[in-house]
């Protein structure tokens, strides 16, 4: 009888700690998902010329945005949150993921909590796409998206207005010569009007005041 209520005690103490090992589990990896944003410093759907002219020297920037619409980490909601990732390399971003620097952006309304679950979250899920995070700033962020025609404004830092093709199938997949940097079903590609930055944290600045055909724009799941 004691052995079998010695079995009986510790099979309640294993599904008990099962139960907070699921639940924990839950809390951290519970899906985090909403609208992503991705401009490159180069065209990312062009001619095979123009993409050799500019594979070598071109491609070192980007400048990704999560817009959060729902999801937690940490325990802590993340739910309505802009984060602005400005990445810079010293070569093309597709050929060295570890000399990668970034500096993340987050609306002043972020809480100090939310501003810690954040780097946690890029550190821990999105590092191989940031690189070393070596700044985060508050700045007021102006994110908004209507129809096909995306802007955002960082501050005085940066400034994107996007206007993104109709559907996946309105490109030709073989003049597509990358893919974006956050995993995303079906990206679209679109076309940056304005898209400058100038910040002293990467001292990398750029102005390209043509329309270029150097966005992602889809959903994310993280």
């Amino acid at each position: 009888m004691r052995v079998v209520e010695f079995g009986r005690a510790q099979l309640t103490i294993v599904a008990c700690l099962l139960i907070v090992f699921h639940l924990a589990t839950a809390v951290t990896t519970a899906e985090i998902e909403g609208e992503y944003l991705e401009a490159r410093s180069v065209d990312v759907y062009t001619g095979a010329c123009h993409f050799g002219s500019d594979y070598v020297e071109g491609g070192r920037e980007a400048t990704l945005v999560w817009q959060i619409e729902s999801g937690t980490w940490n325990s802590v909601s993340l739910s309505g949150l802009t984060i602005v990732a400005v990445v810079s390399a010293d070569q093309n971003l597709d050929l060295n993921q570890n000399a990668r620097r970034s500096v993340l952006y987050l609306d002043p309304q972020a809480t100090p909590m939310q501003q810690q679950a954040v780097v946690d979250l890029m550190k821990t899920k999105r590092s191989t796409i940031v690189g070393q995070v070596v700044a985060v700033k508050k700045v007021e962020i102006d994110f908004s998206k209507i129809g096909l025609n995306y802007k955002l404004q960082v501050g005085q830092i940066l400034a994107l207005d996007v206007s993104r093709f109709p559907c996946y199938e309105c490109t030709q997949p073989h003049q597509i010569w990358y893919r974006p940097l956050e995993k995303i079903d079906q990206p679209i590609v679109g076309k940056s009007e304005t898209y400058r930055y100038q910040d002293e944290v990467l001292s990398v600045r750029w102005n390209r005041g043509l329309p270029s055909n150097n966005i992602f724009a889809g959903r994310f799941v993280m």
